[in-house]
């Protein structure tokens, strides 16, 4: 193998390292925003659920 191979693979690696890393940023990404989503749904369900038990005992 010569030097212009070695390179050239060096270069293939590298380009693969950085697709992995950014690849793993976006998942990183990806679960913080599903677990804020999933968080505020709570929040929400348990106002709706606080403002429908309010209403009943005004009933």
């Amino acid at each position: 193998m010569n030097i212009n191979q070695v390179r050239e693979q060096l270069h293939r690696l590298i380009d693969e390292v950085d697709d992995l890393y950014v690849l793993n940023g976006l998942y990183r990404n990806l679960l913080a925003d599903k677990r804020q989503r999933d968080e505020y749904e709570k929040e929400q369900q348990a106002k709706a659920n606080t403002e429908k038990g309010r209403s009943a005992r005004r009933s």
